[in-house]
């Protein structure tokens, strides 16, 4: 129980943190629609579209980095003081504040790209473009899930007997990869974890350093295995294309309640008023559909869960695996269903061992 308490308080603490970035996030941007600024200025006419999706492609990089500063501190403290007093990392400071610089940059980047862009739709298609953007933000999530693998610190595994014991077990399951790394984690955290990552032939099998260190190689195929099972059930699709939906309305409600008025618009143009309104209903409906995408998560892990076993027949290996893990990790047994339904993206340990149990009895 003093492990389960210590567990639950991690855990409340991290939400607080995280739903108050959230909140300062969408709190800017509501202040920035009431102050109705505009950031449009004149442009000739041979580059006015040029211009103007420059324009409006700053905007959306201001509008950014003013919502990642005002959710700093709440971002440091979920990320960085909580995992210290929690002995979850090792992370130095200087190490955090790069990490999350360069996340802070990608950002800025998807932001000023996609400000650019929907001015551009906008232009050219006023009435379709929330439609093109859509399709858009569904080629731009396959092909970052396909480099996905190339984001991680790795080198190939050195363990031979490992290395052909996991080739041989994605071959079972009829994923076959392009490599098999070790993926770099000790130097920062105790934390172990592993990954199929990547779509098709960029699909790579991560281990990390701490889970080859502390783990037996029966606990290590039965993980794997587990996130075998994501892929043979095409999980990583499913999963854009749900997030894909959840934008496709989101724009869908921009379209109707915002742009068809004209508000948030200068010479044909989103000014700034416009963007953060544009970004404030994206966020909205991401945090009302959010409990969808937990629920498509948690059958993800379920499905996976019973995946890993009936590949690999090895209950007691996933049962100790599950338990260390979820030990590790500081996992909540029993959270309320409240709780669950609202934040959790995998089930709780109780209902995953109850399941391990149940499926082999």
């Amino acid at each position: 129980m003093p492990n389960e308490d210590r567990a639950a308080r991690y855990h409340r603490l991290r939400r607080w943190s995280v739903s108050l970035a959230v909140g300062a996030r969408g709190c800017l941007l509501l202040g920035v629609c009431g102050a109705g600024l505009s950031f449009v200025g004149q442009s000739t006419p041979l580059f006015a579209p040029l211009a103007t999706a420059i324009q409006a492609g700053l905007a959306g990089f201001l509008l950014c980095l003013a919502t990642e500063l005002a959710a700093v501190p709440f971002m440091w403290h979920a990320e960085f003081s909580l995992e210290h007093r929690f002995g979850l990392s090792r992370e130095s400071l200087m190490e955090w504040c790069c990490d999350h610089a360069g996340a802070t940059g990608l950002e800025l980047m998807n932001w000023f790209a996609a400000a650019g862009a929907i001015s551009v739709l906008l232009a050219n298609w006023p009435r379709l473009w929330w439609l093109v953007a859509t399709t858009a933000f569904f080629a731009v999530g396959v092909f970052r899930a396909s480099l996905l693998p190339f984001a991680f610190r790795t080198q190939p595994l050195r363990l031979q007997s490992l290395r052909t014991r996991l080739a041989a077990l994605a071959r079972l399951a009829g994923t076959p990869v392009i490599g098999i790394d070790e993926w770099h984690l000790g130097n920062r955290s105790d934390v172990a974890n592993a990954a199929v990552v990547g779509l098709g032939p960029s699909r790579r099998i991560l281990v990390s350093d701490t889970l080859i260190e502390d783990y037996s190689d029966d606990e290590i195929e039965v993980v794997i295995a587990h996130e075998l099972g994501h892929q043979v059930h095409r999980d990583v699709w499913q999963t854009i294309a749900y997030e894909t939906l959840v934008v496709g309305i989101a724009l869908c409600f921009a379209d109707t309640l915002v742009l068809a008025s004209g508000i948030g618009q200068t010479a044909g143009s989103l000014n700034v008023m416009g963007l953060s309104t544009v970004a404030l209903i994206i966020g909205t409906v991401r945090v009302v559909l959010s409990p969808a995408g937990k629920w498509l998560s948690r059958w993800h892990e379920r499905r996976a869960d019973a995946y890993a076993l009936a590949l690999t027949g090895n209950q007691g290996a996933f049962i100790s695996g599950l338990r260390r893990l979820a030990a590790l990790h500081l996992a909540e047994h029993r959270p309320p269903w409240l709780i669950e339904w609202l934040f959790y993206s995998h089930p709780p340990l109780a209902t995953r061992l109850a399941r391990a149990q149940s499926q082999n009895a």
